[in-house]
């Protein structure tokens, strides 16, 4: 049994989040969402919205109110948000003078929070994303292409750019602030022992006694490296080494600086241990780089569920505008120097609906290349539903083991909804696959391939609108949805991910399409190099998603579930073609 204070753990987000709604004045839960959003009648300035999974309490809720979020987007346990529930959330308190989506650095919450973007601009919203990566567990020459991960600092970019929205800022003055902060703060975490997920009957995983690990992120997942328990001013004194060597701006910081300092519990570690963690913080910075501590903050402000250990932030505050932003004042619960809260009723408000809602018209396709298209949508939903053992065993070995349940069950909806698809319009097609996905697959995988489909909707929008699905307007669209994943997923080909099937296929297909080669040429080469890129991937080093975490030697003979999953529909196209 779990020794946790819980109903069903599936229901744990929800009812979390009604509570949040009851103790807290002015906070509205928006319906049928994981979202909360501060109630704010009248006022035209730039929103802030944030969000992730949840399990970091306080964050995300407890920082909702003046001077820091406008909503917070609260996904379950550990998992990114949808891209439907923060599209809600910026629907729901967007004025004219825009949203700035500040994102903690993972794939996932890059990815929803991205596409939620995208589709916003879409619907005539202005908004940029600040991405928060303070993270200082690894040597700038082991980060990956998935880049360093946004940690407890994001506290500090949330006041920062709260307070600049209050103020009056533009929406780019206020990203800029937030960016600036976000180059000058560095975490670094210390755990005795990993969290306890609810519906667990124990501990995540077992940290070895006597050991502890350093450099280990909010979710769970194990740290840079394992040492042996030790004091706790020599556990700072390695924390706060490593924050000043990897982060730059820190780094060189010279006597006589300024700094906030945050030391934060990851959810079991008590006060008593927290203080005597700043205590030696405070030592060492005063000791050894002569730096001034103006700003303190000790307590619970980003936990990982229960896990037993403690991050130390350090923020430089060598712009006089940054300090103001942390020292003005602020209403959310879980800011320090908060006013004690009075309970509220629960609230509830209704996101605004996309007006972008327009009647496609659909039935059976009435030129060639619709015939074409519908016979291979069926083809890529029924390999892709057949090799989800095959992707379900190597995202075992690699990833988090969800892979082939991800894609049957996009491909499942593929195949329900392919009669119903607008075949004979191009660009409406695409639309409505990515549809599909987003309300079928989850996962990185899933927002991925929405990006994909939608991006290339908006450019055949633009250019082939109403145009049957033909080679060279085809090409077109997966040249622009490999674009648009690059862009939002940050990978490129070699990175060890879909697009190391993904982008030689495309390479060859055009190459073969502008040399003058038939259809069934152009889409067999693209196979050839899709499956090639797939299995080229056993020997790539991972430099994005969860491989990218993974020991490069349990890598090693096993491809990419990614790549494999996008050499299997490339082929399905191409046996499609064959036999038509």
């Amino acid at each position: 049994m779990s020794k946790k204070f819980l109903n069903a753990p599936d229901d744990v987000v929800s009812e979390m989040l009604d509570g949040v709604c009851l103790a807290t004045p002015s906070i509205a839960r928006i319906a049928d969402q994981n979202v909360l959003v501060h109630v704010r009648e009248g006022e035209d300035k730039v929103v802030v919205i944030s969000g992730g999974g949840s399990g970091h309490e306080p964050a995300m809720a407890g920082y909702l109110g003046r001077g820091m979020l406008d909503a917070a987007v609260c996904g379950n346990v550990y998992a990114s948000p949808s891209v439907e529930a923060v599209l809600s959330a910026i629907r729901a308190t967007t004025t004219d003078a825009g949203a700035a989506l500040v994102v903690m650095n993972y794939t996932g919450d890059r990815l929803n929070f991205g596409l939620a973007a995208e589709r916003a601009k879409l619907e005539g919203f202005d908004v940029e994303m600040v991405i928060v990566n303070d993270d200082c567990a690894l040597a700038s020459d082991r980060v990956g292409i998935a880049g360093r991960r946004g940690l407890a600092g994001t506290l500090f970019a949330h006041k920062v750019a709260g307070a600049a929205a209050d103020a009056g800022k533009s929406l780019k003055e206020v990203c800029a602030e937030a960016r600036a902060c976000v180059e000058a703060t560095g975490t670094m975490g210390v755990a005795l022992q990993a969290c306890t997920l609810p519906g667990s009957s124990g501990v995540a995983r077992e940290i070895a006694e006597g050991t502890m690990e350093l450099g280990l992120g909010i979710h769970g997942e194990p740290g840079a490296h394992t040492a042996k328990t030790t004091s706790a001013d020599e556990v700072v004194e390695t924390l706060m080494t490593s924050i000043f060597a990897q982060n730059e701006k820190i780094g060189k910081l010279s006597e006589g600086s300024n700094v906030a300092l945050m030391v934060n519990s990851l959810g079991a570690t008590p006060l008593m241990e927290l203080y005597v963690a700043a205590r030696a913080a405070f030592s060492w910075l005063a000791g050894v780089k002569k730096i001034n501590v103006t700003h303190a903050y000790v307590g619970t402000f980003m936990s990982a569920i229960d896990m037993n250990g403690f991050s130390v932030t350090v923020c430089a505050l060598d712009d006089d505008t940054r300090v103001q932003r942390l020292e003005a004042p602020c209403s959310c619960s879980a800011w320090p120097k908060t006013a004690k809260l009075t309970p509220a009723k629960l609230l509830s408000v209704s996101a605004p609906a996309s007006d972008r809602n327009e009647t496609i018209a659909s039935g059976p396709p009435t030129t060639p290349e619709g015939v074409m298209a519908l016979k291979a949508i069926k083809r890529v939903a029924k390999d892709l539903i057949a090799v989800e053992d095959t992707l379900t065993k190597y995202d075992t070995a690699v990833g988090d083991g969800d892979c082939g349940t991800t894609i049957r069950k996009g491909a499942e909806a593929l195949m329900k909804a392919a009669d119903t698809y607008p075949i004979d319009d191009v660009s409406a097609l695409m639309r409505a696959i990515g549809d599909t996905i987003r309300q079928n697959m989850g996962g990185t995988s899933g927002v991925l391939y929405d990006i994909f489909f939608t991006a290339a909707a908006d450019k055949l929008a633009k250019v082939a609108k109403g145009k049957a699905p033909s080679v060279d307007i085809v090409l077109l669209a997966f040249s622009t949805g490999v674009q648009a994943m690059c862009q939002y997923g940050g990978a490129r080909a070699g990175d060890r991910t879909m697009l190391d099937a993904l982008v030689p296929a495309l390479t060859m297909a055009t190459t073969t399409y502008m040399s003058k080669k038939s259809v069934i040429e152009v889409a067999s080469e693209a196979a050839k190099a899709a499956a090639n890129g797939a299995e080229d991937t056993k020997s790539m080093k991972a430099n994005a998603g969860r491989s990218s975490y993974v020991n490069q030697d349990v890598l090693k003979e096993t491809p990419d579930p990614g790549a494999v999953a996008a050499a299997t529909w490339i082929n399905a196209i191409f046996a499609a073609v064959s036999e038509s």
